[in-house]
């Protein structure tokens, strides 16, 4: 049976940037790196709310990425 650690987390955060001249969506996209594994999808969220005020658009998605090490 395989296991799986976690080894990094990267955190992704999609800002509204209003609409082109088509009248597409356009989306503004930070990423973190290095993210304490141990943060819990609470932290993080809380952690972008509290930093939204401070960005030039609005949040439109929050997204964590885990990558794991696989070993039998």
């Amino acid at each position: 049976m395989a296991t799986a650690v976690m080894n990094d987390t990267r955190l992704s955060v999609t800002f509204d940037a209003g609409v082109d001249l088509e009248g597409k969506p356009v989306y503004k996209r930070k990423s973190f790196n290095n993210v304490k594994s141990s943060a819990t999808h609470d932290h993080l969220y809380n952690m972008v709310q509290a930093l939204a005020p401070l960005q030039q658009y609005p949040v439109f998605q929050i997204e964590r990425t885990n990558s794991f090490d696989l070993t039998a």
